[in-house]
């Protein structure tokens, strides 16, 4: 199907869809166990505040996305909304940073995929077995159940998100009940920050990363029954059930590492390692749930990014031939292949850098997951910070009669503090390599992309297709 006039198949997902995906594509497994180490070890024994004040932004960032969804439901996200209301160049812009910055951060999730498994038969089997190739055969996988349509790979994630998280609340039971004598509300209270306002300014960014992904549901729009309704709900659920998924989680680690922060920090995979120690040969169904974890936001996120870049390329953006659709399924499967090669790619080279000693380090899936992750990061809260910016101006020029001094200026500009920290602790000067360079990547990128869109063609102006 040509790019003019395509459009995906409507009705296909409710709000329990969209807010299964959009759960799976923040990954409350995958993202906990990998990230709040450094959380802990930053922000001492009241973590879990941290992660609430990062719950709190986001709900921010949120209202900002269902203010946009509420009036023009749109595949394109975040696109078609900084396009609304800046312009065409702007749309192309902020196509290109979605496109790049998404591919990037997908890159570390498709390493992972393998990566867990990998780990897993390490720890349990004592056997070292290369994630590169296991990495390739689940991220095909991945991508062929996306591309045999939204509905059913979206409840084969709802199905995964279930699992994940049940065993992740055993474990929970299993570690309250045996330290019952020693509970304690210590990590909620704001003294036990540790360094006070600069702790919890540390922490913050490292918690809010684990939050990203909660933009899954609006590029899903366009398949729901009831858009303008399905999508706010499905962002709001989401985030709060991920906010309380977390702080139970870092409530519990604190606790069943005895409040001792500095080994939790130590520890590779903390909510691991407790498990390991209460729960003996029962914790493998943990490690299972992280591997489910990683599928399921490795699925969750190809959907929902590949729909973006799809509607870019319908609307004249990026190249049309990204805007055409599968005939039997209404997938978008040019978008789709080009992100998951483009994903795989960036995580070979990357591997190759490594083993060539070029990047120094270890070949190691973690280091790209949270490199890629990182890069990627910095480019989306770039695209973060348009979209907040665009709202106010888009419903003072087309939904007037819906304007709000509260929910359109107030509610986006505290949006926009709120990712202060998080820009600051990510671009900060004297971080070891490769961090150093991802800012002045992510500007270079930009620039690009600004040039880009002022030397191309006008979108009324169609490519061929």
């Amino acid at each position: 199907m040509s790019a003019q006039g395509a459009h995906l198949r409507a009705g296909q997902l409710g709000t329990l869809d969209v807010t299964a995906s959009t759960v799976a594509n923040i990954g409350p497994g995958i993202d906990f166990y990998f990230g709040f180490g450094i959380v802990a070890a930053t922000a001492g024994v009241a973590a879990p505040l941290t992660i609430i004040a990062a719950g709190v932004a986001t709900l921010l960032l949120a209202h900002i996305v269902s203010e946009f969804t509420r009036a023009e439901p749109s595949a394109g996200s975040f696109i078609t909304y900084v396009r609304s209301a800046f312009g065409d160049r702007a749309g192309i812009v902020t196509s290109l940073l979605i496109a790049v910055g998404y591919t990037i951060a997908i890159a570390g999730v498709f390493a992972m995929s393998g990566g867990m498994l990998t780990l897993a038969l390490a720890h349990y089997a004592h056997v070292a077995v290369a994630w590169e190739p296991i990495s390739l055969v689940l991220t095909l996988g991945a991508l062929l159940l996306s591309a045999r349509g939204v509905s059913l790979s979206t409840r084969a994630v709802g199905v995964a998100v279930v699992l994940q998280v049940l065993v992740m609340i055993a474990v929970c039971a299993v570690v309250l009940l045996d330290q019952r004598a020693a509970l304690s509300d210590a990590p909620f209270h704001p003294s036990n920050i540790t360094g006070g306002l600069a702790g919890l300014s540390g922490g913050f960014p490292l918690a809010l990363y684990m939050f990203i992904g909660w933009e899954n549901g609006p590029a899903l729009a366009e398949e729901c029954r009831d858009p303008k309704r399905s999508i706010p709900r499905a962002l709001y659920a989401s985030i709060l059930l991920t906010t309380a998924l977390f702080v139970l989680f870092a409530y519990v680690t604190v606790t069943g590492f005895h409040y001792d922060v500095s080994n939790v920090g130590r520890a590779s995979i903390p909510f691991l390692q407790m498990a390991d120690s209460y729960l003996g040969r029962w914790a493998a169904l943990a490690w299972v749930a992280g591997i489910l974890s990683i599928l399921a936001t490795l699925v969750s996120a190809v959907n929902a990014q590949s729909r973006m870049i799809f509607d870019a390329g319908r609307a004249n953006l990026l190249t049309p031939w990204l805007g055409r659709l599968s005939k039997g399924s209404d997938t978008p499967v040019n978008a789709l292949w080009t992100m998951g090669g483009a994903g795989i790619l960036i995580a070979a080279f990357w591997g190759a850098g490594h083993l060539s000693g070029a990047l120094g380090g270890p070949n190691d899936p973690v280091a790209l997951y949270v490199e890629s992750s990182t890069m990627g990061t910095i480019v989306i809260l770039v695209v973060y910070v348009l979209t907040a910016l665009a709202l106010p101006v888009f419903v003072r020029r087309r939904h007037i009669e819906r304007f709000s001094p509260l929910s359109h200026v107030v509610i986006p500009a505290l949006g926009v503090l709120s990712l202060a920290i998080p820009f600051f602790e990510l671009c900060r000067p004297g971080q070891p390599f490769p961090y150093n360079v991802f800012p002045y990547l992510t500007l270079v990128l930009l620039g690009g992309a600004v040039l880009y869109a002022r030397l191309r063609p006008r979108p009324d102006v169609r490519w061929p297709t």
